[in-house]
């Protein structure tokens, strides 16, 4: 066994039993504590249903069942996890990689077993987590004196659903605890299926938020109490007086993320969807200090339309580059003078700039206006289209 110590701590003794090293650890009095004189340590897996693809992939890396020292970082403070009379527990780190393993030791050094608590590995469409969470590899629940992770495969299911509109569809998902009993052996104390939900422990309600017409409903779904987890945070509905209408406009509170966003289409019976579209349209605007003047009419630029590829009646909006965010309809300098006289009075003159920036054909922007859904249906009283508009706050 070899101890790793800095010059400060060097002239401490170093300690005969394992137990005695690991004190010396939590005391601060040496800074690291190398395993690699120990040279492995079993592996456990547990043969549960839905454990076979990850105990697969671990064989692969370990064929003789064991882990071995060299391939660790030397262990720290914080990689105690217990110690007992009869044997200690610790956290075991991958040297040139994240994977981090519980394991167990009699007081005197002797390996009892390893368990994989983190571990991830995919492909492009395919991907295997073990872990508490994206961001939080692993978790110590100090009541249940255990480690609690997820287990799952995800993909990228090409079409989600109202009941089951999560961003990531999980293909398999379980949760789990392992902690090390009395006689040092790592069990598994807490083993349940999760359900397809997204990555993480704590649970999350979701709100569906309806654009209703009388053909069809349209739905995006949110987080309760997170008003921009959604696209629009309540119901829009039309009602009876309103059967002419073939448009709803939402206005977006400010920061909405409305691209790349899922909507699911809820048919009212004898309608079928036939597609659903997308354009955008952009303005003209002219910020100044504290006011902002807009040409909402002149000129505005009208994108072709853009096939959303309705699949299940289930669509994603897409989103914008930078070019389609500034494109325009070409016109002159004296056009744009005459348009922003007739909308914003007169034009500033260059003495007042320097003071307070006042709106200006000099600072012209384009900006986008409005999100247009288009909705084709077909009814017995043949086909037709609605929209949805979605204004995105101070047109931006």
């Amino acid at each position: 066994m070899v101890i790793h110590a800095d010059e400060g701590n060097a002239q401490h003794p170093h300690a005969e039993s394992f137990g005695d090293n690991v004190a010396l650890l939590l005391q601060g009095q040496i800074d690291t504590l190398s395993l690699e004189q120990l040279q492995t340590i079993p592996l456990v897996q547990f043969d549960n249903e839905g454990w076979d693809f990850f105990n697969q992939h671990e064989a692969k890396s370990a064929p003789d069942g064991l882990l071995h020292f060299s391939d660790l970082t030397p262990l720290l403070t914080n990689d105690i996890v217990d110690v007992h009379d009869n044997h200690i527990s610790v956290l075991l780190r991958e040297r040139d990689g994240f994977k981090i393993y519980l394991a167990s030791f009699t007081d005197q050094g002797t390996p009892i077993e390893a368990f994989l608590l983190h571990d991830h590995y995919g492909y492009l469409y395919e991907k295997s987590f073990r872990a508490y969470s994206f961001n939080q590899p692993i978790h110590h629940n100090p009541n249940e004196k255990g480690f609690e992770f997820y287990q799952l495969t995800y993909g990228y299911e090409p079409i989600p659903t109202l009941e089951s509109p999560t961003q990531d569809p999980i293909y398999h998902q379980s949760f789990h605890r392992v902690g090390v009993n009395g006689l040092g052996r790592i069990e598994l104390q807490l083993s349940e299926s999760t359900g397809n939900q997204m990555f993480r422990r704590e649970q999350v309600e979701l709100v569906k938020n309806e654009v209703a017409f009388h053909e069809f409903s349209m739905f995006c779904v949110g987080e309760k109490g997170v008003p921009l987890s959604a696209i629009w945070d309540k119901n829009f509905i039309t009602h009876g007086d309103m059967e002419s209408h073939d448009s709803i406009t939402i206005y977006l509170e400010f920061e909405a993320k409305w691209d790349n966003r899922f909507l699911f289409l809820q048919p009212a019976e004898g309608t079928t969807i036939l597609n659903v579209s997308q354009r955008h349209e952009n303005i003209l605007s002219f910020p100044g200090d504290g006011s902002t003047c807009t040409l909402p009419d002149w000129r505005r630029y009208r994108s072709p339309w853009r096939d959303l590829h309705c699949e299940e009646n289930f669509v994603q909006t897409t989103s914008l580059n930078r070019e389609e965010r500034t494109r325009f309809s070409d016109y002159n300098e004296t056009e744009l003078i005459q348009a922003f006289e007739r909308r914003c009075g007169a034009v500033p003159s260059a003495a007042s700039q320097p003071l307070i920036m006042e709106p200006s054909p000099d600072h012209v922007q384009v900006v986008v206006d409005c999100i247009v859904l288009r909705v084709r249906f077909e009814n017995t009283g043949g086909k037709h289209e609605k929209f949805v508009l979605l204004k995105p706050a101070s047109g931006c």
